[in-house]
């Protein structure tokens, strides 16, 4: 029987960093992964000689001092990765209502590039960046600061645009900014209604910091933390789907699809809640605990295009596109039927920059999990014919869409592969293919908190559902949960002492 410490489920990012802190401490770890290549959606794919990401487009607040770069240097990230600046002037580019506008990086660049599009807004640009950093002062293990304050609770009950609509006050023009400002909001699946200010703040603070691509793909992170655990004499299996987890003898017995059975002190399960749960014995679970987490609901999925472009045909774009038909930038994922697609993002890939051009380019937009519902009990590649009809039309709506700002996109195309909901759940394990997990809610904020530690005890929660999704919010909520184990203070000094 294999005996380990901690048992850890999933590799994505959040469960590797948890991985690397572990086993760096001297306990037996052992990350068990179902897929046949580990790292969630730090993966990367091969079509042609092109290579796509899944989850991790870019990344922000990497110069040094900054929060990530912070972070990750005590996981030896920062020193390894291979990194490329987006444009300083504009890392996001904002198209709406036939005008482009740049989010620049570095606070006072950002200012007055915005300003240069609405001049009579610079005092309320001043006032919209004093906001994000009021409100990033209050987390304090953002800041890269051990202190608690309980100012946090506020910023997670407010409404992001409502925010910013108050904030802003009457004019039309701050209105039209109000739009420009959220128009990246595909960055946390935003929803008006719903999406609270913390996370908006957090993650456009992150950006803004700096804004970078990962040279050679997400992989290299994945690839960099299981060197070391493996260093480390941790294990990260793959093909180890877990099917149950059961105690025995105050420990915990886990279950593989091969029946092979695991033993471990504790688990740490880094795939999604309500996926963890399920695989609990239902002795080991309060109902109530299960029926809070079941009644999460989750962020909307996405559709995909990846595509492999004729040498020469497209230039390459250092900089990312958030392009929307409509002058509402948070309707984009309600939009279905004939109304979609009601937004893109488009980038193109690091490694796929030629000189002054790209061999690739990837084109996403939300889609529903009800669209493709009727094939969630099928596996790729046999879905039918009704199924690859549904993905040739929808891609065909989404190219229609970006011909209006690349009219000769179409005659640059080499290869096309597509990615529906069922693609991204198959691929990463999140239910219904959720971007982005368990939807935050800004009105009942405590509704849809994942605290690391459960009631039931040495198991663990880790990953983007616990603290917020992207590389720092899934950075800091594994260093929560690893605090669990070894105490708060005493990792932190840890890390604070490897910068």
């Amino acid at each position: 029987m294999n005996r380990y410490d901690v048992i850890i489920i999933g590799s994505g990012l959040g469960s590797l960093l948890c991985g690397y802190i572990l086993s760096k401490e001297g306990f037996s770890v052992c990350i068990l992964e179902k897929h046949s290549v580990p790292g969630g959606c730090l993966q990367s794919f091969q079509r042609g000689e092109n290579s796509f990401d899944t989850g991790i487009h870019y990344i922000g607040s990497m110069m040094p001092g900054q929060t990530l770069h912070s972070y990750w240097k005590y996981f030896g990230l920062s020193q390894s990765l291979a990194l490329e600046p987006l444009n300083k002037d504009c890392y996001d580019l904002i198209s709406l209502d036939g005008r482009d506008f740049p989010l620049a990086q570095g606070f006072n660049n950002f200012i007055e590039n915005l300003a240069a599009h609405f001049p009579a807004s610079r005092d309320f640009l001043r006032q919209y960046v004093s906001a994000l950093k009021e409100t990033v002062s209050a987390f304090p293990l953002y800041n890269f600061q051990l202190t608690d304050r309980h100012t946090k609770n506020t910023w997670m009950r407010t409404n992001a645009w409502d925010f910013l609509y108050t904030m802003a006050g009457k004019g039309t023009e701050n209105l039209k900014l109000l739009e420009v400002l959220s128009g990246n909001n595909f960055l946390y699946a935003g929803r008006k209604v719903s999406t609270p200010w913390h996370q908006y703040a957090l993650i456009n603070h992150s950006f803004i910091s700096s804004a970078w691509r990962l040279r050679h793909g997400s992989k290299q992170i994945a690839d960099h933390l299981i060197s070391a655990i493996t260093s480390a004499g941790g294990k990260v299996m793959i093909r180890k789907e877990v099917r149950k987890i059961s105690s025995l003898k105050n420990k915990f017995q886990v279950e593989t699809s091969g029946d092979e059975l695991f033993v471990a002190g504790r688990i740490i399960a880094g795939i999604h809640p309500q996926t963890a749960i399920g695989l609990l014995e239902p002795y080991l679970v309060k109902r109530s605990f299960q029926s809070r987490i079941m009644s999460m609901e989750n962020s909307v999925s996405s559709f995909g295009l990846y595509l492999g472009l004729k040498p020469g045909s497209f230039p390459y774009l250092d900089y990312n596109i958030y392009y929307h038909s409509s002058r509402d930038v948070w309707n984009g994922q309600e939009c279905k039927d004939e109304q979609w697609p009601g937004m893109y993002f488009l980038y193109t890939p690091s490694s796929a920059r030629h000189g002054d051009h790209t061999s690739a380019l990837c084109i996403l937009s939300y889609m529903r999990f009800d669209e493709v519902k009727r094939w969630e009990g099928t596996v790729s590649s046999r879905r039918g014919q009704d199924y690859m009809e549904l993905k040739t039309r929808y891609a065909g709506k989404l190219l229609q869409l970006v011909e209006r700002k690349f009219p000769d996109i179409n005659s640059s195309i080499n290869s096309v592969e597509i990615s529906t909901p069922l693609t991204w759940r198959d691929f990463t394990g999140t239910p219904e293919g959720s971007m982005y997990g368990i939807r935050k809610e800004s009105g009942n904020y405590l509704k849809t908190m994942i605290l690391p530690h459960t009631k039931i005890p040495g198991f663990y929660f880790t990953g983007q559902n616990l603290n917020m999704h992207g590389a720092p919010g899934v950075t800091i909520g594994a260093i929560m949960t690893c605090a669990e184990i070894l105490g708060l203070e005493y990792l932190f000094n840890k890390i604070r002492d490897a910068e």
